[in-house]
């Protein structure tokens, strides 16, 4: 700390701003038109901030700031004393801004609402919320949830809404004010919060346009496309056993090895005998060239007195036993080279493999077994890879065109959507209906599935209109209304809805939205009324 002379008395400049440590320091405060820089009783931080005060003053001063706090400590420090006190770092981040703090100043403030009787006895410090040190049990493991305004404890309100399921848009609502402040026209963006609170992170979803329909329910089954058993390709005796039932195989995994000795000895033989044929068609090339030369020798001299017709001719004939003879051995090379080829496929196939990914349902053999060609080892089903089959009356099946939208309910009771992929044209003459085949869109589900598990498909009676649905994640509940976030231009705006019925993982709304918009289903539980976002996943809209 440095002092400064001023006049008769001397200035202490420190962390805490000017504080005067003579007689003259009323004369000093005057003449600088503001009250001095030390507060008394500065408003208490939150527990979370007291482990950040080292020194105890009760403020967090600029060396003693760290991460968010350090990052944006000029904007936070509303009267410029270069430290924080807890009406300050509770403005920012809850979005208020230094402006609150000028209109309603720390002594005005209401007090927080009160705890119950079980929460005051947590309430260690007596300031009348709990701290995150004082929170224990649900509150511990629930507390940035209950945590509405972010402020690093909870108050009574708080505490209430989440034990009674309202949620903090119940405090939200509970707290607009009677006359509300007109909304910017439609369009246009909401003035930014103050305090320059960081955008919310948020995921956003489609406003869509489906068909609304009355619907039959007709029973199906999941039935895997993938299912079969795996047999063995060569004769041996198994070895070595790899998998046992219930146990999940990828594509191309080893499920069992046969004994391979037979086999190696049949490709090392095969492989001699390549090597031999390719020196026999080595040598019948050589002699067929040789005679071709000497034909073409004595055919030079054909004008001559030294020619033979008869000599000429025997080697004409000559040429041609050399050339097939070369012919043969050619074959041979061939053949030897195919049965080479064959040993080590036979070699390979020792190593019996998956064909396709899945669950092992049944295992037909055991080590010592002796396999023939075609013999049993495994069956496998492939349980990521499943479809919808259902018999449809043959007089519903007008709505079902190939690419059609249906709905289909699990047996835990969840709801889910599926396309038509085909309409089977076999028809059971007994009870007139047809098997169509659905392609299921599961998601994240609460059961296992498996095959023939009972499935409840929704077939439409009737063309229906269409109508604008959103995600159930997106609808937010303030008392009896229900409200959605629209995003536009990084903007979240809160918009008042009307629901109709679930559909599936969705909602019917007949006012509010329109198909096209962009409505938040991640992170519209902070959001409040509104403000900027911050797109997971990319920055537009």
């Amino acid at each position: 700390m440095r002092a400064i002379d001023i006049g008769n008395g001397r200035l202490a400049a420190g962390p805490r701003g000017i504080v005067l440590a003579a007689a003259g320091a009323a004369l000093l405060c005057a003449a600088l038109g503001g009250p001095a820089a030390a507060q008394d009783n500065p408003p208490p931080l939150s527990g979370r901030a007291k482990a950040a005060d080292a020194n105890g003053n009760g403020v967090i001063d600029r060396d003693e700031a760290g991460g968010p706090l350090a990052a944006n400590f000029d904007e936070m420090d509303c009267n410029k004393s270069n430290s924080l006190d807890g009406n300050e770092i509770r403005a920012f981040f809850t979005g208020a801004g230094c402006a609150s703090l000028a209109a309603a100043p720390a002594a005005d403030k209401p007090p927080p609402p009160p705890l119950s009787g079980r929460a005051k006895a947590a309430d260690a410090n007596g300031n009348g919320v709990i701290d995150r040190d004082e929170a224990g049990g649900p509150l511990a493991a629930n507390f940035d949830e209950m945590d509405c305004d972010k402020s690093g404890s909870l108050d009574g309100n708080e505490i209430r809404a989440f034990f009674t399921g309202a949620g903090c848009a119940s405090i939200a609502a509970a707290a607009k004010p009677a006359t509300p402040a007109a909304s910017p026209p439609t369009g246009q963006r909401s003035p930014p919060r103050g305090g320059g609170r960081p955008p919310s992170t948020v995921t956003l979803d489609d406003v869509i346009a489906e068909p609304l329909a009355k619907t039959t329910p007709v029973i199906g089954r999941l039935v895997a496309r993938q299912s079969g058993v795996v047999a063995s390709q060569v004769r041996g005796a198994v070895v070595e056993m790899r998998v046992d039932v219930g146990d999940r195989v990828e594509r191309g995994q080893v499920i069992a090895v046969l004994a391979d000795g037979r086999m190696k000895t049949a490709r090392d033989r095969f492989a001699a005998s390549v090597a031999r044929f390719r020196g026999l068609v080595a040598a019948a090339e050589a002699e067929y060239r040789k005679k071709q030369g000497e034909l073409k020798r004595l055919g030079r001299l054909s004008k001559s007195a030294a020619f033979s017709r008869a000599r000429y001719e025997d080697l004409q004939r000559d040429v041609q036993a050399r050339r097939g003879a070369l012919d043969d051995r050619r074959g041979q090379l061939q053949e030897a080279r195919a049965q080479l080829r064959q040993a080590e496929i036979d070699l390979a196939d020792t190593d019996i493999k998956a064909p396709f990914p899945g669950v092992v349902t049944e295992k037909h053999i055991d080590i010592g077994t002796y396999l023939n060609v075609g013999a049993r080892v495994v069956s496998v089903l492939n349980d990521t890879d499943l479809e919808v089959e259902a018999e449809v009356p043959s007089d519903r099946l007008g709505e079902l065109s190939t690419g059609a939208l249906v709905a289909l309910t699990l047996d835990d009771g969840s709801r889910h959507r599926a396309t038509v992929r085909a309409v089977v044209p076999t028809e059971n003459v007994r009870t007139r209906t047809r098997p169509v085949r659905f392609t299921p869109n599961f998601g994240k589900t609460r059961m296992r599935l498996a095959a023939d598990q009972s499935v409840t498909v929704l077939i439409p009676i009737g063309s229906g209109r269409q109508v604008a649905t959103v995600h159930k994640d997106a609808v937010v509940r303030g008392g009896a209304d229900a409200f959605v976030f629209v995003v536009k231009d990084n903007l979240a705006r809160r918009v008042k809805v009307r629901l109709g019925d679930g559909m599936g993982s969705r909602f019917v709304v007949f006012d509010g939205v329109k198909p096209g918009q962009k409505v938040v289903i991640r992170g519209n539980e902070t959001l409040g009324r509104g403000g900027p976002v911050r797109i997971r996943g990319g920055a537009g809209s």
